[in-house]
């Protein structure tokens, strides 16, 4: 057998592989990563782990990270795995204050990005110089309402 086929990392189709191993499906994924902030010398085995609930609910993986928000404050905030769920986009915007809400702004913006889109009346009265002034005093004028009744 060619020795740089013997080294970690070949692929298992090139070389042999034992019996006792089988391949991962194809329609599964195997994920391998850092989830938590502690480091273990040795390995653990812990019998009785039979799905990834267990496993999460065993190992309890944690990992503190640093957000930068608008105006390039930091923030340290601690996100948990406690179900596969967690590593989603959602599920990670649900942990983080910042997250979310940096999420609520974004989606206000894509709400209002639709309507620019979509309303003609307000795309025509934008296009007109007064009309468009006469839409910005009016807004001024409201959110000087809101601040004043805060």
């Amino acid at each position: 057998m060619n020795p740089t086929l013997n080294m970690p990392g070949a692929w298992a189709a090139v070389r042999d592989v034992p019996p006792s191993l089988s391949p991962v499906s194809l329609n599964k994924t195997l994920y391998v990563a850092k989830l938590s902030d502690e480091f273990s010398m040795t390995p653990e085995a812990i019998p009785g782990l039979e799905s990834v609930e267990d496993v999460m609910e065993h190992f309890k993986p944690e990992v503190g990270v640093t957000l930068e928000d608008e105006q390039g404050g930091s923030s340290y905030e601690t996100f948990q795995f406690r179900q596969m769920g967690d590593f989603s986009r959602e599920g990670l915007v649900e942990q983080s204050k910042l997250m979310r809400d940096l999420n609520r702004k974004i989606l206000d913006l894509q709400k209002i990005d639709m309507q620019l889109r979509s309303n003609k009346l307000l795309q025509n009265a934008l296009l007109n110089a007064e009309a468009r002034l006469a839409m910005l005093e009016m807004i001024q004028q409201m959110l000087d309402e809101i601040e004043q009744a805060s």
